[in-house]
């Protein structure tokens, strides 16, 4: 599949853009991985691609309406 289509077919199908998509799964494997290892918060961060973890902290915050510190002690 070609660039051009893949972009055509996100903007048909959704509100949201490809990577917006690629975002938020990136953002829901953190989220895993916050409950399922020791990992440190900057390490997830690291681990995903997230230029600092500043950057992943405001990401994760708009996405699930809490720090990933604060959530890795609700989580399972």
């Amino acid at each position: 599949m070609s660039v051009r289509t893949l972009y055509r077919a996100f903007a048909q199908g959704s509100t949201s853009s490809v990577m917006a998509y690629v975002r938020e799964r990136r953002l829901d494997r953190a989220r895993l991985d916050l409950s399922g290892t020791r990992l440190t918060v900057s390490e997830v961060a690291a681990r995903w691609q997230f230029a600092d973890s500043s950057h992943f902290v405001k990401a994760y915050r708009k996405r699930f309406g809490t720090t990933p510190a604060a959530d890795r002690h609700h989580l399972p």
